[in-house]
């Protein structure tokens, strides 16, 4: 891998300036890292929480672009918002990360893939990321970690929230939210619309392709006794996106008239309950979630093919906690079954319609230790798949506080897996792509050490973490064949990298957070597509006390990165670009505030993929109300 002097002396920014947003208070508590609360000072795990307030300084946009900031998460996404969105984390493939939202599984039971291009989400009070090898805790899809969306909870007594927005591209946003917390009783809802005129996604000069996104969501809890509760939650999204296509097959997209009309619905239903005794707890949660995701594809207006995916899961885990002394004991058991239901409907007599039911039953272990100074972990999974061998994943983790350097080391060495979507397996596309019943599952072992520093009596901390992880079977689409179809890759996709974060209190006012990462990520010696070797976000923001003026500023760089040109199936290398974004506010009054938004100030032409034009520069005004 090719570490520069640039590297080094980022490092040495770090180290004088800066903490990670993951350490940013001692009783940060984590639920990526165990399945369960744990505090940030006893994980083992590279985690990355994003807390309320460094998402407002982010501003209200859509999460993928909130994600920039975090370390070794590439975005790609297929043109401007509403497209096809990707996330890659420390180099790979964008369907070996697993997403959750209120802790329900989001991705495409088609693909095994998030698609972030409808997540925009004005009410989330927090982003976790724990990234490498994170089966042996979540199962299959996480190879490259996990993102855990959640949603804002409802503090005590009532409130509620109104904001509009209007702005470039004809661009038209309104939430409004309500929240009520008492002594046994906590609910919250909101609903949200989002819609935009866009831009000519094929940059031919012919008419815009809009897109609307409508959602909302319900969450409850509600306090049976003293030790057991119940709570439930559920969010809705329906979206319409229009695009353009390569109805030649050229390579090269075409001025078309198509859209994709779609609803995804991810709910979760959960009994929870807790018991005490001679210095032990048991912590119970029984818990069905489910997922859909259906969408109709449109070509001039007339309906082209319909798919139906849906997905539901129960689940039983206990969790004990002992101490004696200065020993602590964690040990969770986790049981899983999980259905997903597919159906896949292109026409009469089309090779693609087709209507599968996938079982997996899994059972999981996780247990951590802390002796003083000292905290180990181990975890394990084993996961039984009707289409696949049955696969057992492993974790082990360290760290050991460095109080003389008012620091902390850490590493952990891992086994993760992902199985191959059923469009790889079974698609049937005959101008295109035909799927492969043959393919074996991925499996990737990797490990990683860190460390993590405060600095200034707390108000600077930072982080630096190396990983590097071996993929075995990579599956990638052949386009030496035709039709097109997946394979297994022969021989090793290695990964690997440098991972820096860092905040700094600069005073009560301002404050910064940075992130930089440098990635190698290869396959037989070759560079993968869409893997930038550098990424960099900056984000500053001053909120002084008892001010009525608030405002932040972002920048997130991304390094050159590979791609292919479908027209000539040759490669081609997308260009390095920043993209700055900030915004003013002010309160007017008690409950109202006004604000100003930019996106893309420098105006930086730019392509996440190859062929797809994104948005220019754009301003954004709006209000917001709020109450209690």
């Amino acid at each position: 891998m090719r570490l520069s002097c640039t590297l080094l002396s980022s490092t040495a920014f770090f180290s004088v300036l800066c903490s990670a947003p993951t350490l940013a208070q001692d009783d940060m508590i984590l639920v990526t890292a165990a399945r369960v609360p744990v505090l940030a000072q006893d994980s083992t795990a590279s985690v990355t929480r994003l807390d309320a307030a460094d998402l407002e300084a982010r501003g209200p946009l859509f999460v993928a672009d909130i994600l920039r900031s975090v370390p070794s998460l590439a975005v790609s996404r297929s043109g401007p918002e509403g497209q096809l969105t990707q996330i890659r984390a420390r180099g790979s493939e964008a369907n070996h990360v697993l997403v959750l939202i209120d802790g329900v599984e989001a991705a495409s039971p088609f693909t095994g893939e998030a698609d972030f291009a409808n997540f925009l989400f004005d009410d989330l009070g927090s982003i976790e990321v724990a990234r490498g090898e994170q089966s042996a805790l979540w199962g299959a899809d996480a190879i490259g970690g996990v993102i855990a969306l959640t949603t804002r909870q409802p503090g005590e007594g009532r409130s509620f929230n109104l904001s509009g927005e209007l702005g470039s591209f004809e661009t038209r946003r309104v939430n409004a939210g309500v929240r009520y917390g008492g002594d046994a009783l906590r609910m919250r809802a909101g609903i949200g619309d989002y819609q935009t005129d866009g831009i000519d996604v094929s940059g031919t000069g012919g008419e815009t392709d809009g897109y609307r996104n409508s959602n909302g969501h319900f969450g409850v809890r509600y306090t049976l006794s003293p030790a057991w509760s119940v709570d439930g939650s559920v969010r809705w999204i329906d979206y319409e996106t229009a695009s353009d296509a390569d109805r030649d097959y050229d390579g090269r997209l075409d001025d078309t008239d198509n859209a994709r009309h779609g609803e995804q619905v991810f709910g979760r239903l959960g009994l929870e309950g807790e018991q005490a005794r001679d210095g032990y707890t048991l912590d119970h949660r029984l818990t069905y979630q489910f997922t859909s995701d259906e969408a109709q594809s449109l070509v001039d207006g007339a309906s082209s093919g319909f798919s139906a995916g849906s997905r539901d899961e129960l689940s039983y885990q206990i969790t004990a906690q002992w101490s004696a002394g200065s020993v602590s004991n964690r040990l969770t058991a986790l049981l899983e079954h999980q259905v997903d239901d597919l159906e896949n409907f292109a026409g009469a007599g089309n090779g693609a319609n087709q209507s599968r039911e996938i079982e997996t039953t899994a059972f999981a272990v996780d247990y951590g230790l802390a002796i003083a100074a000292f905290d180990v972990s181990f975890s394990a999974r084993h996961e039984q798949n009707e289409l696949f061998d049955n696969a057992t994943t492993w974790r082990v983790g360290a760290a050991y506080d460095l109080q003389f350097l008012n620091g902390r080391v850490r590493a952990s060495v891992g086994e993760a897996v992902k199985n191959p979507g059923v469009f790889e397996l079974y698609g049937f596309f005959p101008a295109f792509f035909t799927g492969n019943p043959d393919l074996q599952p991925e499996t990737s072992q990797g490990w990683e050490i860190g460390f993590e520093q405060d600095l200034m009596d707390g108000r600077a901390r930072w982080s630096a973490v190396w990983f590097s992880s071996e993929l075995e079977n990579e599956i990638f689409t052949d386009f030496g064949v035709f039709p097109a179809t997946a394979r297994n890759a022969n021989g090793q996709s290695s990964r690997e990298g440098l991972e820096l974060e860092g905040q700094f209190e600069v005073s009560d006012a301002i404050s910064i957070f940075a992130s930089a990462s440098f990635l190698d990520s290869k396959q037989g010696g070759v560079d993968e597509i869409r893997r930038p070797e550098q990424l960099g976000s900056l984000t500053i923001s001053w909120a002084p006390r008892d001010s009525d003026w608030y405002a932040a500023a972002s920048l997130d760089y991304t390094g050159e990165q590979g791609d292919t040109d479908f027209g000539s199936f040759t490669p081609v290398t997308l260009d390095a670009y920043t993209l700055v974004s900030g915004q003013f506010s002010r309160r007017i009054s008690e409950n109202f505030s006004l604000y100003v938004r930019g996106e893309n100030l420098l105006d930086e032409g730019y392509q996440d993929v190859f062929g797809y034009h994104t948005r220019g520069r754009g301003a954004f005004f709006g209000v917001r109300f709020n109450h209690g």
